[in-house]
Parts: C-alpha cells; structure tokens; sequence
C-alpha cells in the first residue's frame, strides 16, 4: 500500500478533487474531505488478494471517529471477499457508533442482487449520503441542545 500526492489529472476533470491517493495492490483510495465526512472514492478492484489491504486503508480513515462514505460507483470489480470486508468495516464502524454509507456501483449491484441481506447501508451518490449525514448531525443538535421545550401549562388562579 502506498500513498501519494495527487494533482487532478485530466480524465477526472469537473469531479471533486483528490489530493491524496492510496494504491492497494489493484484498487485506488481517493481521499476527499468534506464538511461532514469523509469520502473515499474507490477505483479498480477488490478482491481476495487485496481485500484486507483496502479494509485496513478505510480503517485508517475510520480511526478518524468522523462519518465516512465509501463511493464505489467507479469500481471497476469486487469479488465476495471484497464484500465481506465491507460487511466487517461496517459492524465494526456500528459497534463504534460511527456512520459509514456506502455509494453502491454496477460493479456492488452485482453482489448486492445476489446477497439482498448484505447489511450494508447503501445510497445512490455521495451528495444523498452527505445529506443523510447532515440531517442526522442536525437532529443530534437539536436533541442535545434540548430542542424545542414545552412549557408547562399555566394553572387557573
């Protein structure tokens, strides 16, 4: 697994910009920060000789106790123990009580046909995931804030 510097090359032109990419032996992390998460972009694929490579490079970003969304809508391949590492990261993400959605592909749809009770929680882009992630931000302030109060009813005197 290696790590490099990236300035936008020109077939990636007008999507986010990753200045930071991750090699793992036949898939390509693509690191963007956002407001509210996360976003690894993955690309190529992942399967049994890479798959624990790849979960250990997202472990890295999970470490980071932020919401993360996996985008693998430019997943070229992912073979079942591809998404059996996926399944784990998720459990483990749960049991930390981080959010992790995952932004499913032609590549994931495959599988996910196959095996309907994957577990995972899957959206269509990563703007529907940052907006799942922004809502429930919000809903944990208002709740932590206390919210809206109901007063008390006056009694008659």
């Amino acid at each position: 697994m290696t790590a490099s510097l990236e300035l936008c090359p020109a077939d990636l032109r007008g999507q986010p910009r990753s200045r930071y990419e991750i090699d793992c032996a036949g898939a390509r992390l693509h690191v963007h920060a956002r407001n509210v998460a996360t976003v690894l972009r993955i690309e190529g694929e992942i399967d049994a000789l890479n798959a624990d490579l790849v979960a250990e490079a997202i472990r890295r970003f999970s470490r980071l106790k932020a919401p993360l969304i996996l985008d693998l809508t430019h997943l070229d391949f992912i073979g079942t123990a591809g998404l059996s590492a996926l399944q784990m990261l998720d459990d483990e993400h749960r049991s930390a009580g981080l959010h992790c959605s995952v932004v499913g592909g032609s590549a994931l749809r495959r599988l996910t046909q196959a095996m309907p009770d994957h577990g995972l929680l899957l959206v269509d882009s990563v703007s529907q995931a940052l907006a799942h992630i922004d809502a429930a931000v919000r809903a944990r302030r208002r709740l932590v804030s206390g919210g809206p109060r109901q007063e008390e009813p006056q009694r008659a005197g």
